[in-house]
């Protein structure tokens, strides 16, 4: 098939890249450019890139494509990062969209996020495609521009596009090049004290995820959602997982609700105002106090998506790190 990438040189994008390549799929890339991700996420695969930006419809290639996989977002938990992540994670979703109306693909996989889904307060059944979205109550700018980009999908569906919609969960394994995932492992890596949101979260290594995509071109019912998550466990299990890889036996200590509560208000504006990164992002801190549980079983079923043992994937992603260079 030929096979059109957005985002190809993230972490989930070249873990796709390297999966369509051995499948003997041909593969272009809309790069941005410039991009310093682009030579090592593609190094030994036959890519073709194309320049381009999903800000500017002109930058599309003119031509269609069997598949087209937009992985492309822009993931800052950064309250001033609102206006860049809007142009690219909606306005940029309809740009593509109208690019796909006038080149129509066999079939489109929209990559969204489980911030897109919901969030919960306390340990419950864990959450699937049908619960309903409640990150507006929190003002969670990312989850709200994620779930505006979806929806605009599946509204393009409804109107006969053949699309699909993926959840992931959060992504773990190599090719971390922007460190997005480091900044969770690396105090449970490094810390003498490792402190740990009291929520918990749903982690998949890129390569199942990557999988699951590639099933979804073919097994997936057109204008539905499909979690492809893998493992629901607290911030605390997971820091002793990550310890005992990596041999770090320090104590872990559970931050308090009411010390992120004040974390989420004030650690982010005092950054901006003196111009530096915040150690946590509001955002983060109020997802870190939630539980993204959620049930994968409607892609066990219908894509036969799997996910691998997470001691695999830790394993995996810290020697990626380490070859790397992460500290």
């Amino acid at each position: 098939m030929r096979c059109f990438v957005t985002g190809a040189t993230g972490q989930l994008g070249s873990a796709l890249v390297r999966e369509l390549a051995a499948a003997r799929h041909s593969v272009t890339a809309l790069v941005l450019p410039g991009d310093p991700w682009a030579e090592p996420a593609f190094d030994g695969l036959d890519v073709r890139q194309v320049s381009g930006d999903l800000r500017d419809p002109a930058s599309f290639p003119a031509e269609a494509f069997d598949w087209v996989f937009h992985l492309a977002a822009n993931q800052s938990f950064r309250q001033r990062d609102h206006q860049l992540q809007w142009a690219v994670n909606v306005e940029g979703v309809a740009n593509l969209l109208s690019w796909l109306a006038a080149h129509p693909p066999a079939r489109l996989i929209h990559v969204s996020s489980l911030a897109a889904v919901g969030l919960a307060d306390r340990l419950e059944t864990p959450m699937d495609e049908m619960t309903p979205f409640n990150a507006e109550e929190h003002g969670l700018l990312y989850a709200m521009s994620k779930q505006a980009g979806e929806r605009l999908v599946l509204d393009a569906a409804s109107r006969g596009l053949p699309a699909v919609v993926a959840n992931p969960g959060t992504v773990l394994g190599p090719w971390d090049r922007s460190g997005h995932a480091w900044r969770m492992l690396r105090p449970l890596v490094r810390g003498r004290v490792r402190a740990v949101p009291p929520g918990g979260n749903s982690l998949v290594d890129a390569r199942d995820a990557a999988r699951g995509l590639l099933a979804m071109a073919t097994g997936a019912r057109p204008g539905q959602r499909y979690l492809l998550t893998g493992h629901n466990l607290t911030y605390r299990h997971l820091a002793k997982r990550v310890g005992g890889i990596a041999g770090n036996s320090g104590p872990i200590v559970t931050l308090p609700r009411w010390l992120l509560t004040v974390l989420s208000v004030t650690v982010e504006p005092l950054a901006d105002l003196g111009g530096i990164t915040p150690p946590i992002a509001r955002d983060e801190a109020v997802t870190g106090m939630s539980y993204l549980y959620f049930n994968a079983s409607k892609a066990h079923r219908e894509l036969g998506f799997r996910a691998r043992p997470l001691d695999d994937t830790l394993h995996d992603a810290l020697e990626w790190y380490a070859a790397a260079g992460f500290r």
